[in-house]
Formats: C-alpha cells, structure tokens, sequence
C-alpha cells in the first residue's frame, strides 16, 4: 500500500490554484526507436485523458545521452509542471534533474533512476531482483536440457548483452545475475553494450555469433534484438538450434514469438504500463494536491515459460505502432 503524506499547507494552496486542464507532465524515455516503453506511453495517455491533463512524450530517435539531457533542458526552459524521465545514475543527468526541481518542476524517474538526484520518486522494478530471477530461470533451463552447470570439467561460457554500462538499472540486473550464478561453472566471457539501440543490438548479437558461435548462454539484460522476426537473425537462429541457451529481461509479443520458435528459453518481464498509469498519476496527485508519496514504488515481475507461454501469447497483443 502506498503511504501518502501531505507537504506544506501553503505549498498545497499554491499548488491547487493551478486547473487540471493546465496541468503539463512530459515522460521522457531513453529513446522512441525501443518499442518496450510504448506499453508505458499508452497507459500514460490513458490516464492522462482520465485526469484531463496535458501530456508530452518526448524522447530522441534514438539513445543518446546529450540529445535526452538536451530534451530535459528544453522543457525546463518551457516550465512544464513535471517529467517522469528513464535516465542513468551519472553526473550530467543529476545536474538536469537537480536544475529542473531547483526550478520548481516535479520529475520522477521510471525504468532507470538517478537516486543520487533530487528526483521525488522512482516507479519500477526491482532490476537486482530481476536479474537474480532470471538466472534462476536459466538454471531451470539447463537442468531441463541436462546440461550440468556445476561441472567443473567445463565452463559454460556466456556472453551478456547490455545497452550501456553505468544505467543503474542494467548494471544492477547483471550483478543480480552474477550473484546467482557465482557457484557455478557459468563464465562470462564478454559483456557486449549495444548502446539502447534495437538495430545496433541485431547487428552485434549476429556479428557475436558469426564469431563466436561456440559460446554456451546468452543473457539479454535488455529486450533490445527481440523486436524483429527470426528470420532477421539468421546466426542467432541456427545457434540456438545448435544448443545455445538464451534467457534475457523484457516480455512482450515479438519476445513470446521467437521463445515459441525456440530461440529463447525463459524471459522475465517489467510492468510498464503501471509505469506509466501509476508513475503519471503518482506524480499528479503531487503536483495537484501536495501529496508526496514514497520514494520507490516497486512494479512486479513477470515470468514467461513453457508453462504459460501460450496463455501470455494471448494476453500480450501486438503494439499497434513500431
């Protein structure tokens, strides 16, 4: 349950004088070319409508830290009354937030968060826990295939795939992962960043594999290479039916479709349309009424197996816009 306690009385006054329909909340992704946040944007619209406040989403094409941080600027000299921002942990973002709340605007973080900021909350998942899920999976996997993952004759050699190491999030679901994994014979031998970008990350996870096709496990820490059919990763596919075992973070459609086909095993998967319903009315129930909430509200996690593999291809539609 959520606790809420009022701010200031005079702070309320203020902040009530301002109509609903005046009311201006910008969500600010990493980038608007990784349709993962797209569940996020339509439940925040969604919401938006309810409440009959204006809402912005506004993001690069693609990541890039300068261009986001340069967005977040721009709405700062606009004053707009709030952001909800996918952000990293680093000094350039805490110096944006800062400035934005220094300046009066509420911003809250979803999906990667900036704790060291002056940000009033964070809506997500926990991405240790996550993580640590994940590899449970994995082991699951392995012991489904009869592959011994506490030999100590061979090393199960892995490669990770992250978008950008130093993004809190992404950093905290490999050391979730790793921990899980520690008394294994499970061995990291490459981490490879795709920099957030959905077609970066098909051209590397295939240019990985047309080198390095004996590696054992892949681990997605991200859903980014899961968003185009199988027959776009020709490398991926005939590894995968060689033995590779993927298990990776992110459920949607595109995901469901190529673990039916074989080509992951095991998927843990973030709530973000509560991200972006919860995290928005969150922020203006704040903005409107002073109510300050708690720092973190957790969003569950979600498991895709073979147990209910088919029931979650029913429940999770193809999103209408790419």
């Amino acid at each position: 349950m959520l606790s809420l306690t009022m701010t200031a009385a005079a702070e309320n006054d203020q902040q009530k004088a301002k109509s609903s329909e005046e009311i201006t909340i910008a969500y600010v992704p990493r980038s608007l070319d990784n349709p993962i946040f797209l569940d996020a944007f339509e439940h925040a619209q969604e919401k938006a409508i309810d409440l009959g406040i204006n809402i912005e989403w506004v993001a690069p094409f693609a990541y890039n830290a300068e261009a986001q941080i340069n967005i977040i600027e721009s709405l700062i000299a606009r004053n707009v009354d709030g952001m909800v921002v996918s952000v990293n942990n680093t000094p350039e973002y805490i110096e944006v937030i800062n400035k934005a709340v220094e300046k009066g605007i509420a911003v809250a973080t979803f999906d990667a968060d900036a704790p060291d900021s002056k940000r009033l909350f964070h809506i997500g998942i926990d991405n240790y826990e996550a993580g640590k899920v994940t590899a449970e999976g994995l082991l699951e996997v392995l012991e489904s295939k009869n592959i011994d993952y506490n030999s100590k004759n061979k090393q199960l050699k892995t490669m990770i795939m992250t978008g950008v190491r130093g993004a809190l999030n992404l950093d905290r679901r490999i050391n979730g992962f790793l921990d899980k994994v520690e008394n294994t014979n499970i061995g990291v031998q490459d981490i490879v960043e795709n920099q957030d970008s959905v077609n970066l990350s098909v051209e590397l996870l295939e240019q990985y594999l047309q080198k390095n096709p004996d590696i054992d496990i892949i681990f997605f820490v991200g859903g980014w290479p899961f968003y185009v059919p199988a027959e776009a990763l020709p490398n991926f596919q005939r590894w995968a039916k060689n033995g590779g075992v993927a298990v990776g973070i992110d459920i949607f459609y595109d995901a469901l479709l190529l673990q039916e086909r074989g080509l992951l095993h095991y998927l843990v998967g973030q709530d973000m349309a509560t991200m972006g319903s919860k995290g928005l009315s969150t922020l203006y129930n704040y903005i409107k009424y002073g109510i300050k909430p708690d720092e973190y509200i957790e969003t569950g996690l979600q498991i895709a197996n073979e147990k209910n593999l088919q029931r979650l291809l029913q429940t999770h539609r193809p999103w209408r816009v790419k």
